[in-house]
C-alpha cells in the first residue's frame, strides 16, 4: 500500500468515528445547560423553587392521594394561602404540558400524570 492509500484509510476511519460518537459528545454537553425556570417567582407558589424542584412529585402523589381518597381538594401552605390541589393550579404559572415535558426530557424522567390528565 501507498503511503498516501494508507492516509486515506486512516483519515476516513478517524472522520467515520467522529461522526458515529458525536451524539454522545453533545449529549454530555446538553447536560451542562440549566433547567427551564417556571415563568413566576417562588412567592406564587406553594412552596420554594429548590424545595419544589427536588419535591414535586411527591406534592402531586400526596395532592392525588388526598384529593381523590379523601376529598380534600384544598391546599393551604404555612402562611395560610390556599391553592386548588390540581394539574390546573401549576400551569397558571408553569404554562401548559411542554413545561413537565421539557424538564422531565431533561432529566430522562417519565411522568404518569398524562396518562389519565389531558393537555390543560
Amino acid at each position: 500500500m501507498k503511503i498516501k492509500e494508507q492516509i486515506l484509510i486512516f483519515g476516513g476511519l478517524a472522520l467515520f468515528f467522529f461522526v458515529v460518537t458525536y451524539a454522545f459528545w453533545q449529549e454530555g454537553e446538553a447536560k451542562k445547560i440549566r433547567t427551564p425556570v417556571a415563568k413566576s417567582s417562588s412567592e406564587h407558589c406553594i412552596e420554594s423553587r429548590e424545595y419544589m424542584r427536588e419535591n414535586h412529585m411527591l406534592v402531586l402523589d400526596d395532592w392525588r392521594k388526598s384529593s381523590v381518597r379523601k376529598g380534600d381538594r384544598i391546599h393551604v401552605t404555612p402562611d395560610g394561602r390556599e391553592f386548588e390541589k390540581s394539574l390546573k393550579t401549576c400551569f397558571e404559572c408553569h404554562g401548559s404540558r411542554g413545561f413537565c415535558v421539557n424538564c422531565h426530557s431533561y432529566a430522562s424522567a417519565r411522568p404518569n400524570c398524562f396518562g389519565c390528565h389531558q393537555e390543560m
